[in-house]
């Protein structure tokens, strides 16, 4: 009898303690979209980003903080999460030699911005619109990068665009040469995609064809010789340009380029710095620089890209 009075008081308990409200727990906001920009017609450079964002729908920034928001644990202690946009990013594939990566930047000075987007509106927008997603910009005055340079970088969820202050003031070589490392950030990934595998297969091969018993990618220097290098006319120098690099790496002077995308990377910002009549001018002594040429300004004009 005492043990059906307990299995009764056991299994009431049990009833009660199922029919209690839990308490509920309400988050904020957390999966918010921090890339949609809000207006501040207070802040003349926040309402100027805020205008070029309407017209194209790319968020402009000069902070890589761009948001905070207060938030709880799940200790339940109170702390305050910052949004910071991501300079670091790997354009796929397995990672040789030093990472791409921005060293340093430091932050622009607002009365420079309103350059910058005319720039933007005028030289770079009318090339990529309606062509590929640019997920945002981050404006800054120096930036210092490993492998592409000090004009502009291509981060996870960023485009940074550096020297803003020296736009007004460049010549026109160097403003040839800014606009084609910000369209070479921009366009990157597209060029890369799957889409163009086939392109970019006979790309490669230009170069690994006339090396023997290693891969082109990454070839030292020291390599530069009959003992390895084969195929060429005769009488043509060994160097990296006869195998249809454009140099060396731009990490490791001492070798090729030991990333394809780096490769891709560095044919993609001479053919926009350059027109094609131009292009093959500077190149006309280096059959293979032509050949790989050609199929990175085939991918170009399938994105409807011409310059």
């Amino acid at each position: 009898m005492k043990n059906i009075l307990f299995v009764a008081a056991a299994c009431f308990t049990l009833t009660l303690v199922s029919c209690r409200k839990e308490p509920f727990t309400e988050f904020p906001d957390y999966d918010k979209n921090w890339l949609a920009m809000e207006d501040n017609p207070n802040d003349p450079t926040i309402h100027a980003n805020y205008q070029f964002y309407q017209e194209t729908g790319i968020p402009v920034f000069v902070n890589d903080t761009i948001g905070s928001q207060k938030r709880v644990d799940v200790f339940g202690k109170a702390y305050t999460y910052y949004e910071v946009l991501s300079l670091s990013y790997s354009l796929g594939g397995i990672p040789s030699g030093p990472p791409p990566a921005v060293q340093s930047f430091t932050y622009c000075n607002k009365a420079d911005v309103p350059n910058a987007l005319t720039f933007l509106r005028t030289e770079i927008m009318p090339v990529v619109k309606n062509k590929i997603h640019i997920p945002s910009i981050l404006l800054v005055e120096n930036m210092n990068t490993n492998a592409f340079g000090t004009y502009s970088y291509k981060g996870f969820n960023t485009v940074v665009i550096a020297q803003i202050s020296k736009i007004p003031t460049m010549s026109e070589t160097t403003k040839a040469d800014y606009k084609g490392a910000i369209l070479r950030s921009m366009l990157t990934n597209t060029v890369l995609d799957a889409k163009y595998a086939s392109i970019l297969d006979k790309f490669y091969a230009v170069s690994r064809k006339f090396v023997s018993g290693r891969d082109a990618y990454g070839l030292n220097a020291f390599y530069l010789s009959a003992s390895y290098i084969v195929g060429l006319p005769a009488g043509t120098p060994y160097t990296y340009q006869a195998i249809g690099f454009l140099g060396p790496d731009t990490r490791i002077t001492s070798s090729a380029p030991i990333s394809t995308w780096l490769d891709v990377s560095m044919y993609l910002e001479a053919a926009l710095v350059n027109t094609d009549a131009q292009f093959k001018q500077k190149y006309a002594a280096y059959p293979n620089i032509l050949l790989k040429y050609g199929y990175i300004r085939q991918i170009l004009n399938d994105m409807g890209i011409n310059n």
